[in-house]
């Protein structure tokens, strides 16, 4: 069941309103996904939301401070089909080939703030009232966006519930420390040049390929 929290000051992750996700009925506005919709994952096919939880980005009076301002990716940089807002703790998968030879596998996890100065993605001062949403599933995911990321999703268990639970699910995905992601962030921008934005496909075409 969703709920309308104050985002916590540390807690910089999740999706920004407008970005669609990959479900069931196609692509949709992550506001108008809640608990029991079906999104598709990278690895896992469709899975059932288990819990919404929606927040404001900054909803004191003074202005936001700027560790927390999202950053902008410009149209094209990543595949992405129109410029796309990132909240910068938020851990998103990338694809390079030095990420294979350096951990054994082309695909990679890293917070976006490791991206900020690359092809020209920087941090933005948010609209007013600029709202964040984060999904859990019944273990980690990776879904889905044709703003064209792929963006890590927690559990629903938190973390007393995982250790105190024998039937607690494995946490399957590792983001790189700050470090590593800033280097292979560094190895992205010289290998990339921005792009004609992709047409993303309808959700039941990505997920025969998923």
């Amino acid at each position: 069941m969703g709920s309308d929290v104050s985002l916590q000051t540390s807690e910089r992750t999740g999706i920004m309103t407008g970005t669609r996700v990959a479900t069931r009925a196609g692509w949709c506005p992550i506001e108008s996904v809640c608990a029991g919709t079906e999104v598709l994952t990278f690895d896992a096919s469709f899975q059932e939301v288990r819990d919404v939880q929606r927040a404001p980005l900054w909803a004191d009076e003074a202005p936001c401070p700027q560790h927390l301002w999202p950053l902008e990716v410009p149209a094209g940089v990543l595949g992405n089909r129109d410029a796309l807002l990132l909240m910068p703790e938020q851990p998103i998968m990338i694809e390079i080939d030095a990420a294979e030879e350096l951990f054994g596998d082309p695909f990679a996890l890293i917070p976006v703030r490791a991206l900020d100065g690359i092809c020209g993605i920087s941090r933005t001062a948010p609209e007013l009232r600029a709202m964040v949403t984060s999904i859990r599933f019944d273990a980690e995911q990776i879904v889905f966006a044709n703003s064209g990321a792929m963006f890590l999703c927690a559990s629903a268990m938190d973390l007393l519930d995982v250790a105190m639970s024998d039937d607690a699910p494995d946490q399957e995905y590792t983001v790189l420390p700050m470090g590593a992601a800033q280097q292979l962030a560094a190895l992205l921008g010289t290998a990339i040049q921005p792009e004609m934005p992709l047409n993303w496909p309808e959700p039941e075409k990505l997920a025969a390929h998923s």
